[in-house]
């Protein structure tokens, strides 16, 4: 039986079903990544966006709570000191003038009866003050404070000749008859007028193991400078033509600014020069304790926008003082509606700030401290 011829052919393998193997992408699916891609870079740059603008506003606010904690320990201190005028301490002795002191004025004779006004103030100007703060330097509105003190340095009468002569001094020690103790107000072109002593001290002899010592005559009493702080609010801090604030002072956003007028002296003439302290401080307000009774150095009643007569003034022992913040730039899409309590105002009612409508973008603080006259007040209540 014959067998059929075997067919020899070539088997073609095929790939089993469901592998498919890719050669390339299509559009659609480039335009779905490209999509896709798009999407998280927008997300990503609104976080970055956000995270920076989160960082700006509390980089701002730091710096605004540092100017106002600043502005007020500069203010404390001085308003602790007010009144300290080194060895004399019979403030209570001298006479009250019958009208305010001007804080501006540079002569002794001028100076000198002030004394009795450790603090003083001005509330809530409009015309500046006298001829040291020009109208358009002062925010209107908002008070002035005057501070009178010596420095805590002493220098000897050798050291003040040297020194500049319009500079102010204070001396405080025994007349050349060893009597009385009094006290002297000069410049330093006339430190020969300063005459007061210090108390001679007798020998001692050695006694219980405390050896001896010898007898130290009296020798001309050490001298002090004399400080008249005046603090106020200004609506700049540089004012780009070097007298008075205006438009373009800031880089054209003028920075309202706590400064300070402060007596001095340029060679042989006493002057008044203006110094910025502390930007972004926009309202000041004080108010002061009365010591009516004036034997316990303490406050009584409610405390003032401004006491009625000099006398009054004469026994201010305490201050509460109010500063309003803000920061030095505005920050997009914010409105301050608040409306801050300050003291009170010369009627005796609830002081309140509302920011203009101008400047309601910027963001506030509030500070407030009660600060006793150290001076004053521990003189009575001894």
């Amino acid at each position: 039986m014959k067998h059929p011829k075997r067919l020899h052919h070539l088997k073609i393998q095929r790939a089993p079903q469901g592998r498919r193997y890719q050669r390339g992408t299509t559009l659609v699916e480039w335009m779905v990544s490209i999509t896709i891609g798009l999407i998280l870079l927008a997300g990503l740059t609104t976080l970055i966006a956000q995270q920076s603008s989160t960082q700006t506003e509390l980089e701002k606010s730091s710096r605004q709570i540092e100017n106002g904690r600043y502005a007020m320990q500069i203010l404390t201190e001085d308003i602790q000191m007010a009144g300290y005028y080194g060895e004399f301490s019979n403030v209570a002795g001298l006479t009250v003038p019958g009208s305010l002191s001007d804080p501006c004025a540079v002569a002794v004779t001028d100076i000198e009866p002030a004394m009795v006004f450790p603090v003083q103030g001005y509330d809530a100007l409009t015309t500046g003050l006298s001829t040291c703060i020009n109208a358009v330097n002062h925010v209107d509105g908002t008070d002035i404070l005057v501070v009178r003190r010596v420095d805590a340095a002493t220098l000897t009468i050798a050291s003040a000749a040297s020194a500049a002569g319009g500079q102010v001094y204070l001396q405080s020690g025994l007349a050349p008859s060893g009597l009385v103790f009094e006290k002297k107000m000069g410049t330093g072109s006339t430190a020969s007028g300063f005459t007061l002593l210090t108390q001679a001290k007798p020998a001692t002899a050695a006694a219980s193991g405390i050896p001896a010592t010898a007898a130290i005559p009296a020798a001309p009493a050490p001298l002090r400078k004399f400080l008249v702080h005046i603090y106020f609010v200004s609506p700049c801090s540089v004012m780009a033509n070097g007298s008075t604030c205006g438009s373009t002072d800031d880089g054209g956003k003028p920075i309202p600014t706590l400064k300070r007028v402060e007596l001095s002296a340029s060679g042989n003439a006493t002057e008044m020069n203006t110094t910025p302290l502390v930007e972004g401080i926009e309202n000041m307000q004080i108010d002061y304790g009365i010591d009516s009774t004036g034997n316990d150095g303490a406050p009584d009643g409610q405390f003032v926008a401004a006491p009625a007569t000099t006398a009054v003034w004469a026994n201010v022992v305490a201050l509460r003082v109010h500063l309003l913040t803000r920061n030095n730039e505005a920050s997009t899409g914010y409105v301050d509606p608040k409306t801050y309590e300050m003291g009170y105002d010369s009627a005796g009612s609830v002081q309140t700030v509302t920011p203009a409508t101008a400047v309601q973008s910027y963001k506030r603080r509030l500070f407030s401290q009660l600060i006793r006259v150290v001076n004053p007040s521990a003189r009575r209540d001894q």
